[in-house]
């Protein structure tokens, strides 16, 4: 036999034997012993053992990627134009809280014309009073701020104070104060006011202004302190303040007119609009109102005031209207509180 024959067939061989393993037809058989040996067994409960629990580890997620949003666009409380609402008062000028109470409507009352004028009979404003107010800014109408409104009485003069100031998230990022100060008589024919102050605080940075009403000589003077002006003094002029709660004393009779109203730094005529009452929402119930506007002129702004019939006229709810015409915020009463002592 040849080498290769060998080979080959011990591979044979050696295939059939693997073969017979792994098929266990090739295993030795056990015999059966000689003799018999009998086996003894105790049965020992296994101890008892207590499997811990094991703690699954929590899935891995990948973190997830967060869109940022847009900063929100921060309004800005500017000096209004000739026909803002008042703003709030300093505490120094608020008298204690025994002296106060909450307002309670007035009965409804008819638009009383006097003989020979365009407005109703003269009527008087509790000694002290204040107005709080939210201020809501766009259509969505979010809150940016308070406004607080003051007055007081003493024989025949008079003090409005307010100041408006900025919450929220606007407080964080661009806090502003906007002041108003208006003193005077009250006549015969409503509020005459004397003096005016403005002043504003925004980015840290401080501005005034003030007009003096010199009514003897006919004289207004007004504006910054670094430039006044000066203009003929008619009869009428208000400063914005004062006229807001010159309606409060001789509400308006339906139609237009014209009243001359300095803001501090502008001195110009303004044309109103008063139409008739209607009845508004606001968080004191509903209400019957004066709605009292500023007739909009192109690149200026505007306002709209609505004077509550039942809380003696005094005013409310204030839309303000940008350069556009568009409506850009409110601002809606949320307290009113009087005191006559």
């Amino acid at each position: 036999m040849t080498a290769r024959g060998r080979i080959a067939c011990a591979a044979l061989v050696s295939f059939a034997l693997h073969g017979l393993v792994f098929s266990g037809a090739w295993m030795p058989v056990p015999q059966s012993p000689a003799t018999t040996r009998t086996l003894q067994a105790r049965i020992v409960p296994a101890p008892r053992e207590i499997p811990l629990p094991v703690a699954k580890k929590p899935p891995v997620q990948a973190p997830r990627r967060i869109a940022s949003a847009p900063a929100p666009r921060i309004p800005t409380l500017a000096a209004p134009s000739p026909f803002v609402l008042p703003e709030p008062l300093p505490d120094a000028a608020r008298e204690p809280e025994e002296a106060e109470e909450a307002i309670t409507p007035e009965p409804p009352q008819q638009l009383a014309l006097a003989a020979e004028t365009s407005v109703a009979t003269t009527r008087s404003l509790p000694r002290r009073g204040r107005i709080t107010y939210d201020l809501l800014y766009g259509v969505d109408r979010g809150y940016v701020g308070k406004v607080v409104q003051s007055w007081e009485v003493e024989g025949n003069r008079y003090r409005i104070s307010s100041e408006a100031k900025t919450g929220g998230i606007v407080e964080l990022f661009r806090p502003q104060r906007l002041r108003y100060l208006s003193e005077g008589r009250v006549t015969r024919d409503g509020l005459r006011p004397d003096t005016f102050l403005m002043s504003r605080t925004r980015r840290g940075r401080d501005e005034a202004a003030q007009a003096r009403f010199d009514w003897e000589e006919g004289r207004l003077t007004y504006g910054l302190a670094r430039d006044q002006k000066r203009a003929d003094l008619t009869r009428g002029a208000q400063d914005f303040i004062s006229f807001i709660y010159q309606h409060a004393l001789t509400p308006p009779a339906p139609g237009q007119f014209e009243v001359p109203i300095t803001t501090g730094t502008r001195f110009e005529r303004v044309e109103v609009e008063v139409a008739a009452e209607e009845y508004i929402e606001t968080p004191l119930g509903t209400l019957r109102a004066l709605p009292i506007r500023q007739l909009p002129r192109p690149g200026a702004e505007s306002i709209r005031i609505w004077l509550a019939a039942e809380y003696r006229y005094l005013p409310v709810r204030i839309h303000h209207f940008d350069r556009e015409g568009r409506f850009s915020g409110e601002q809606m009463v949320s307290e009113i509180r009087i005191g006559e002592e």
